[in-house]
């Protein structure tokens, strides 16, 4: 899961495979993205998603977390379906056929694109 406002931009040194995007990002605040953002909320709250009660952009996301998972790989085309919460419970899914262009500023294709380039990076393929 991340936050649904979450950028990620780039993979931090250190990070556990266990993250939700498959490894802890650097990035951006879709609501602030010229602030800052504290490390320990990158971490534990951007990252994560349900950052509602810690986070002042998140306080009036009507989504907590997105969660994601690759699909297939063929032709150039990676699937990802995606869904989003709140309070634990699924409010929307769907999925992304995404290819390696062009890239969005739209925070859900910009998390998937992350989740696959965590996926691409353990395949040992550059995209």
């Amino acid at each position: 899961m991340a936050c649904p406002r979450f950028l990620p931009t780039t993979i931090l040194a250190g990070s556990s495979p266990a993250s939700p995007l498959g490894a802890l990002f650097a990035g951006f605040c879709a609501a602030a993205p010229d602030a800052p953002i504290d490390d320990t909320l990158l971490r534990t709250g951007c990252n994560q998603g349900y950052a509602r009660n810690r986070c002042p952009a998140a306080a009036d996301s009507p989504i907590d977390a997105a969660r994601f998972r690759i699909k297939s790989h063929t032709a150039g085309v990676i699937e990802v379906a995606w869904s989003q919460e709140r309070d634990h419970h699924p409010v929307a899914v769907g999925n992304l056929q995404l290819r390696e262009h062009p890239i969005s500023t739209n925070p859900l294709e910009q998390q998937a694109r992350a989740c696959i380039a965590v996926y691409l990076r353990k395949k040992g393929v550059n995209w």
